[in-house]
């Protein structure tokens, strides 16, 4: 076997030593008796220390706490497991529907509130066209004949003819301004009217003359608070954002206004 050394009869075995000679590695591994070496191997005593005596502290048991119940300790609770709503946090059945209702009994009282306003703004502004014109000069001026008066006061209804300088007749109009008063028992009358064109259906005479200006102004401003009533209602007037509220402020007032311009522009 390769690296083993075979030991062939005497051959290749240490030499004998004389008599009385030690081997050199005894001493190598024979372990010396000096006193030395015996502390090195025998523990020493250590002092004793002394230890200062220390308080003992009690420490009271703590009061008994509340007793949770089991189910209460458990993770997940009860509660929270699923197929099992929290008792104390289901929402009713009527609170999601409140937003809901209140939003849509603003949004009907709204647009309620932008039918009737435009409505009346539409009435004040057909009110407004003819006094304006007549007030500035435009129209016809003539004579009205043939006058027949029904009921009195506010509910008074009179027609008759109109007859204008230049000639053009227009039968059956409405006639404002008319006195029962000043009129002839039984005889034909005529009075001084004015009437805007010809495709007018109404006449002024009387006191419907002398305030015109009275007429259009109090209708025009009646349908300018109609425009306010259109803000007011549909909600315009309380945006948030201040830009916001000036346009849609902005846009109710002049609704009415656009009215009026085209009741102007029809009376014409």
């Amino acid at each position: 076997m390769t690296g083993s050394t075979e030991f062939d009869g005497g051959a290749g075995s240490p030499p004998a030593r004389p008599e009385g000679e030690s081997s050199p590695w005894a001493s190598h591994w024979s372990r010396p008796e000096s006193d030395t070496e015996s502390a090195l191997f025998e523990p020493a005593e250590s002092p004793a220390v002394e230890v200062p005596a220390q308080s003992v502290v009690t420490v009271p048991a703590p009061a008994p706490l509340r007793a949770v119940p089991v189910e209460a300790e458990a993770w997940p609770t009860r509660e929270m497991m699923a197929g099992r709503t929290v008792r104390g946090h289901r929402p009713s059945a009527s609170r999601p529907a409140k937003p809901e209702q209140g939003v849509r009994t603003a949004s009907a009282v709204g647009l309620a509130g932008l039918v009737l306003f435009a409505l009346l703004a539409a009435f004040f502004a057909w009110v407004t066209a003819e006094p304006l014109w007549l007030a500035v000069g435009h129209g016809h001026d003539g004579k009205a004949s043939a006058i027949q008066c029904v009921g009195g006061g506010v509910s008074q209804r009179c027609v008759g003819d109109f007859t204008a300088d230049s000639g053009l007749v227009v039968e059956r109009v409405a006639l404002l301004g008319v006195d029962q008063s000043t009129l002839p028992q039984g005889g034909q009358s005529q009075l001084l009217a004015r009437m805007v064109g010809s495709h007018s259906d109404q006449a002024y005479v009387g006191d419907a003359l002398r305030g015109l200006h009275l007429r259009w102004v109090v209708s025009f401003s009646l349908a300018m608070l109609c425009g306010l009533g259109i803000a007011l209602s549909t909600g315009a007037i309380r945006f948030s954002d201040r830009k916001a509220r000036r346009a849609a402020v902005a846009t109710s007032l002049a609704a009415p206004l656009l009215l009026i311009i085209g009741f102007l522009a029809a009376a014409y």
